[in-house]
């Protein structure tokens, strides 16, 4: 989540803590102790509901497994109950160039997409087994035949090997950066899309998660949001003054169009988290992509099984993570794991190289220990 006045995440708190649901909320942020906490705060004390803020870092694996690590000792203790919804909501977008993270990897690639990954695998155990949501949050940029994305110039084909995903081969160009930093925030929003329903594929074939849902949220363009702070200041300024004025105008034109309020997004999240009326949202709905608050089609590329396999099979390597450290006991392939399969995991040939360039040594981001 960030943590700053104009973010998406503190819209979400706000109606949360205005809503009738008896939840106890647990927020996410960089550094509790950063003064640019205090607006979140502040939503969150107005309200006499229960919460709590806990460090996350998604820059880092190990700050991912130590969260996660944390959660499931109180779940599993009975201090925490399971967790009723999940959302993905933390993003990351930058025009100004690549950059890594202490994991080695391109930071938006890993923030956006691949330690949203090992949080929800390891996060399972503790998720409600009847009613869990988890939910994340997509955009419309994953899909190239999307009208909004023409002045991307996205390829109409967005796959590309992992090597050039996770650890770029190459500095963008000169005057390119603009252009290669929305490239790649688009297709970490695909990546993420092809996860969750490769996801609810997995869930499914395992009977004591199969009440558990993966949704996708698409929140709109919200260009009043700090989306944009890694974006030169000379376009960032400028533009949030602009739609603050423009999108309340075109909302009530298009609810679901292209611009949209934090406060609307933020409600079409939690109506994904805790819909209970006749809508297709009331009852376990399973592998939906939500825009706004309508359900539509997802991308033509975003719905490909052999690559959300593949996707799914690179990432355990880059994030080092066993199945055995996660709720998922049954696979929809093979059937039932042991200790022995996880270990003799076949990887296509056609991602071996790809996969031996970046995973060559040992994570030594394991879960810590976490005393009771």
């Amino acid at each position: 989540m960030n943590e700053t006045k104009f973010s998406q995440g503190r819209a979400i708190a706000q109606q949360f803590v205005q809503s009738y649901h008896p939840y106890t909320g647990i927020f996410t942020v960089r550094d509790p102790q950063n003064p640019n906490v205090e607006p979140l705060l502040e939503v969150l004390r107005s309200s006499a509901k229960q919460y709590s803020t806990r460090a996350l870092e998604l820059r880092s694996l190990f700050s991912v497994r130590r969260f996660a690590a944390e959660i499931n000792t109180q779940v599993a203790s009975g201090a925490l109950k399971p967790i009723r919804a999940l959302v993905l909501n933390a993003g990351y977008q930058s025009q100004l160039g690549q950059r890594f993270t202490k994991d080695g990897y391109e930071v938006t690639f890993q923030v956006n997409y691949l330690a949203n990954f090992l949080l929800v695998l390891l996060l399972l155990e503790s998720m409600d087994k009847e009613n869990g949501r988890i939910i994340f949050i997509s955009s419309w940029t994953h899909d190239p035949a999307n009208t909004y994305n023409r002045g991307l110039k996205l390829k109409k084909t967005m796959w590309r090997p992992f090597s050039d995903l996770a650890r770029p081969a190459q500095a963008d160009g000169k005057g390119l950066a603009n252009q290669a930093g929305m490239r790649r925030y688009a297709e970490s929003k695909l990546w993420l899309m092809m996860f969750m329903y490769e996801l609810q594929h997995r869930i499914d074939a395992n009977q004591d998660l199969s009440g558990i849902s993966a949704l996708s949220v698409d929140p709109g363009g919200i260009f009043t949001t700090d989306i944009m702070r890694n974006n030169l200041w000379v376009f960032r300024v400028p533009l949030r003054k602009m739609f603050q004025v423009l999108t309340p105008c075109a909302q009530c034109v298009s609810p679901n169009g292209y611009l949209r309020t934090a406060n609307k997004s933020a409600r079409d999240v939690l109506n994904a988290c805790f819909a209970n009326d006749e809508s297709m949202l009331a009852k376990s709905p399973k592998a939906l992509y939500i825009n706004g608050s309508a359900v539509k089609q997802s991308s033509m590329e975003s719905r490909d099984q052999q690559k959300q396999h593949l996707l799914w099979e690179g990432s355990l390597k880059l994030v080092d993570l066993d199945l055995s450290e996660t709720a998922l006991i049954q696979d929809p392939y093979t059937g039932p794991f042991t200790s022995s399969m996880v270990k003799e995991t076949r990887i296509p040939r056609c991602m071996l190289s790809d996969i031996k360039r970046i995973a060559n040594t040992k994570r030594a981001s394991r879960s810590p220990k976490i005393q009771s």
